[in-house]
């Protein structure tokens, strides 16, 4: 499907609630995201079609409701990362964030791990919800990553990619994990 419909069928949904309603659904805990590479240009082990399976947990700083802003913690191949995500004023289901990471980039015979640094935009949207105790919170969601720029930190040439991705996702647990979450394949 479209990317614009996609998008026109999520407002649409988000419309016919009131505002009020989609407020109060709670993002956090730990969701099993599983994902569609989109976008794989020069990077390694990664091809367009390619299903990925990540975990992605949601850290709500404010003690009820919908917080304006979210932590993401990632799991990634080569550690986690943390991400700051921030509401969209007028959708109370999306989030947008942006962050960086580290990549590893080959210099002749040598692997440099943090050879190169990745800029990247996640957005994160509510699909579906569920009262628990009396709350809603969200048990689906629906998120996009795309890299946006990529700096060689190396003396060496390298030719840098471009990745993107597709992901849906469904809730594992509603609570914070306290040790964060584990790398998943993928």
């Amino acid at each position: 499907m479209p990317r614009r419909r996609v998008i026109a069928l999520l407002t649409v949904a988000a419309l016919a609630l009131p505002a009020s309603a989609l407020a109060h659904i709670r993002l956090q805990g730990v969701f099993n995201m599983t994902g569609r590479i989109t976008v794989a240009r020069d990077v390694p082990g990664e091809h367009v079609g390619e299903r990925v399976s990540r975990l992605w947990e949601f850290l709500a700083p404010c003690p009820a409701g919908q917080c304006a802003t979210e932590d993401l913690v990632r799991a990634r191949t080569v550690g986690e990362d943390k991400v700051s995500l921030e509401r969209k004023r007028r959708v109370f289901s999306r989030w947008v964030g942006f962050g960086s990471f580290y990549a590893p980039l080959q210099c002749g015979a040598h692997i440099y791990q943090r050879g190169e640094r990745v800029w990247f935009e996640i957005i994160v949207q509510i699909s579906a919800t569920e009262t628990v105790n009396g709350a809603p919170i969200a048990t689906a969601l629906r998120a996009t990553y795309s890299d946006y720029r990529r700096v060689n930190r190396t003396k060496c040439f390298a030719v840098l990619g471009h990745d993107a991705a597709v992901y849906t996702g469904t809730l594992i647990t509603p609570e914070p994990v306290q040790s964060g979450p584990t790398a998943a394949p993928g």
